[in-house]
């Protein structure tokens, strides 16, 4: 089969040398791409690669923190919103405190109010009641004197006392 491709080079035309100066300098060619642009270009690539994986795994790692603080500042809301809710229960106990004792301290004091007030008035009373008593006393004695200095019938007695006790109510 060489033997036939040789014949079939040499009456072609075809130059051996040719060839193979071709194939060698194609080879060359092929170690110094692979040397001189493959390598680089495929150290580029692999140092692409990596860093895509690392930025695709820094994603992944920046997620999960995400997650993780997303579920962290939900436990601290909820716990702030229980507090807050404590808090407002709290102040709303305290205010039914406050208005209790408000409500007890003013019942306190209208009750000493109205206390000062009766004791005011049976005080006015029992003085009003003295002063009515002196003043039909007094009456009494007016009465006594007049009728010592004449002796006057019921009817004028009536009307004389009746008189007396119309001035002591004008006073």
């Amino acid at each position: 089969m060489t033997a036939n491709l040789f014949t079939f080079a040499a009456g072609s035309g075809v130059n051996i040398g040719d060839i193979a100066v071709t194939l060698v300098t194609f080879t060359i060619l092929l170690v110094l791409l692979k040397k001189y642009a493959w390598g680089p270009l495929k150290q580029v690539m692999d140092d692409r690669e990596c860093s895509i994986n690392k930025d695709i795994d820094d994603a992944e790692q920046a997620k999960l923190n995400a997650q993780r603080l997303e579920e962290e500042n939900q436990k601290i809301l909820k716990e702030t919103q229980d507090e807050v809710h404590k808090i407002i229960e709290d102040a709303k106990l305290q205010a039914r405190r406050q208005q209790e004792e408000i409500i007890h301290e003013a019942n306190k004091r209208a009750n000493g109010m109205i206390e000062t007030a009766q004791s005011e008035i049976n005080s006015e009373k029992e003085r009003a009641l003295a002063e009515i008593n002196n003043q039909v006393s007094e009456l009494s004695v007016l009465i006594a004197s007049k009728v010592l200095r004449k002796e006057i019938s019921e009817q004028d007695q009536k009307a004389l006392v009746e008189k007396y006790i119309k001035e002591v109510g004008d006073k």
